[in-house]
């Protein structure tokens, strides 16, 4: 079949074409035609990399399934096979709550009235152990001073993939140390779905006035006070609560190693949270218990 020159757009880029097909394999290699070749599809890998990295980014960023499922102590389990589904749970929506220094996320806040537990997911980065290494390794040189050598240099794959305790402050000077927990991890993400216990957010401390009673010389013998009184707060109730992040083998915490977390806020909007299709059949197994006891310094 006779040559179109009409496919090659001209005879001059026939010439050309035809010119290319007789070098040597070498030559072809080395050409400027191969460059804009490499060129051209180097481009598009580059193109299809970025949104491959992109998308994988967005999906191992994902919360799994965990960070939300509530997690059932054996407390808050006697208290739903006490109350059934009388038992409320409440959350609040701490959107992504980050320290200062991006070493810690918080997500998923619930809260238990009737246990006094408020539990939550903790989320770490696992470039966070290596600033913790950092750290640690700063305390070592000012703590050691000239005898400081290169032994005493922490690192970071001679920490523990969960190398840390938490503990709960409030607004109005307590804190919280006792915790259950446990861990799971994805992508480059650790998580820690945590309850701490005897966070009394809602009734603080409470009191019985005598003058809800009728009293022996009252006016009219025959009144009994039939209702239900209701309580009078005789402490303030809590605005904040804040989490503070420790190495969990130092025996003195006098500093969080993290800035302070605001984990919960009374001037955030708090509401009934349906737990209908968490409905627990037994108490949440292989629970780690944790207390994080602070120095009387701090």
């Amino acid at each position: 079949m006779a040559e179109d020159f009409n496919d090659y757009g001209s005879y001059r880029k026939y010439l050309e074409d035809e010119e290319f097909k007789s070098r040597p394999l070498i030559r072809k290699i080395f050409s400027f035609r191969a460059l804009k070749f490499a060129i051209k599809w180097f481009g598009y890998l580059l193109i299809i990399s970025v949104f491959a990295i992109l998308f994988w980014r967005m999906f191992s960023s994902r919360n799994p399934k965990q960070t939300s499922e509530l997690i059932w102590t054996k407390n808050s389990y006697a208290a739903y096979e006490t109350l059934g589904n009388d038992l409320l749970i409440y959350t609040q929506d701490v959107g992504k709550t980050f320290d200062k220094d991006g070493k810690f996320s918080i997500y998923e806040l619930r809260y238990i009235p009737a246990t006094d537990e408020l539990q939550f997911t903790i989320r770490y980065n696992k470039s966070t152990i290596g600033q913790l290494a950092d750290h640690l390794t700063k305390e070592a040189q000012e703590e050691l001073g000239d005898e400081f050598t290169s032994s005493d240099i922490v690192k970071e794959e001679t920490l523990p993939q969960f190398p840390f305790v938490f503990a709960l402050r409030d607004d109005q000077g307590n804190v919280y140390t006792e915790s259950e927990y446990n861990t799971f991890t994805k992508g480059r993400y650790n998580y820690i779905r945590i309850a701490f216990s005897g966070v009394d957010l809602f009734n603080v401390e409470k009191s019985t006035p005598s003058s809800y009673f009728p009293t022996p010389d009252t006016e009219n013998s025959s009144y009994i006070y039939k209702g239900r009184f209701e309580p009078v707060y005789v402490a303030d109730s809590v605005d904040y609560i804040y989490l503070d992040s420790y190495y969990i083998e130092d025996d003195v915490r006098e500093k969080s190693f993290s800035d302070q977390i605001v984990v919960y806020r009374s001037d955030r909007r708090t509401e009934l949270y349906d737990y209908s299709k968490e409905r627990p059949k037994a108490f949440t197994a292989d629970l780690t218990a944790a207390s994080s006891k602070l120095s009387e310094e701090e």
